[in-house]
């Protein structure tokens, strides 16, 4: 047998070609080559098998034991190398993948438990595993393979990562419904003399957007509770006087809660998505980022 190296799979196509015709003139004819080509071709399967491969008979040829062997063979190679060659299709309802997700706790409430949601009725073979980000180095994690897939804001980001737009962020007022302001228009005075909780992605600050953009005017708030937990939000504000400048797109995914533009003008974030080369181009990923992108059109167009 010949190195596998030095083998055309062009010879293996005239190879099923003469298998089908046993006869080299219709065999040149259906590959459009001459007959003294054709002959050239069976010479150099016949040295590649170290077999003869076909035999004269009355009307024709006829394949020996060991080409109707060969031929199985590569009739499934041929197969198997078109199938390769056809572009992909997606069938997301037979869509069976883990989808690993880097995202905050603010960013699973607005973005991936509705991609979940929709995932479940689309594709309900794909597992979704949430892992956080906040305070790691995103690119790191996509380099060491452990994320497919990143929601982040722009400052978490590289120029030279794969990114696209998802929305803008604003920053708005959260209280009870029953607190005093919540009828009331709020000053600037007032906001200062306000007792806050103060949502802290990495715990334990006293200080964010807020307090920069109060810093630049020679002011500042009064930040009487800082949590991490998102969950502990809703009855803090509910059950007490505290307020809370949060991103609105979070705020409105809070129950029971008074909504209000803030006296000041706070710096928002834009919310990215972003992935790694190597899902870049693959379907299934392509199809989930478009999924998201489409989720987002309203939040992007509010």
């Amino acid at each position: 047998m010949t190195d596998l190296r030095k083998l055309d799979l062009n010879l293996l196509k005239a190879f099923v070609v003469l298998l089908d015709e046993c006869n080299v003139s219709r065999s040149a004819q259906r590959l459009s080559v001459t007959q003294p080509a054709m002959s050239g071709i069976l010479n150099r399967l016949r040295e590649s098998f170290n077999d003869p491969l076909f035999v004269r008979v009355q009307h024709g040829m006829q394949p020996t034991d060991r080409a109707l062997e060969l031929g199985k063979i590569a009739r499934q190679i041929l197969t198997d190398i078109n199938s390769m060659l056809q572009p992909p299709i997606l069938e997301p309802e037979n869509l069976t993948m883990t989808l690993r997700i880097g995202a905050t706790d603010y960013v699973q409430a607005i973005i991936v438990v509705p991609l979940i949601l929709k995932l479940r009725r689309l594709a309900p073979n794909v597992q979704v595993a949430l892992l956080p980000v906040q305070g790691q180095n995103v690119k790191t994690l996509f380099e060491q393979n452990k994320i497919d897939l990143a929601f982040v804001s722009q400052n978490n980001l590289t120029p030279d990562m794969y990114q696209q737009k998802l929305y803008d962020e604003r920053y708005i007022c959260a209280m009870s419904k029953t607190h005093p302001m919540a009828d009331k228009k709020i000053t600037l005075e007032t906001f200062c003399e306000l007792p806050f909780a103060m949502f802290s992605y990495n715990g334990g600050e006293f200080s964010g957007a807020t307090d920069l953009a109060l810093q630049k005017l020679g002011l500042k708030r009064k930040v009487m509770v800082s949590l991490n937990n998102i969950l502990l939000l809703p009855s803090l504000l509910q059950e007490s006087d505290l307020v809370a400048v949060l991103p609105e797109c979070l705020a409105k995914t809070l129950p029971n809660v008074h909504l209000q533009t803030p006296p000041i003008d706070i710096d928002g974030f834009t919310m990215l998505m972003s992935w790694h080369e190597r899902t870049h181009h693959d379907i299934a990923h392509r199809w989930l980022r478009d999924l998201v992108v489409e989720m987002m059109k309203d939040i992007g167009e509010k």
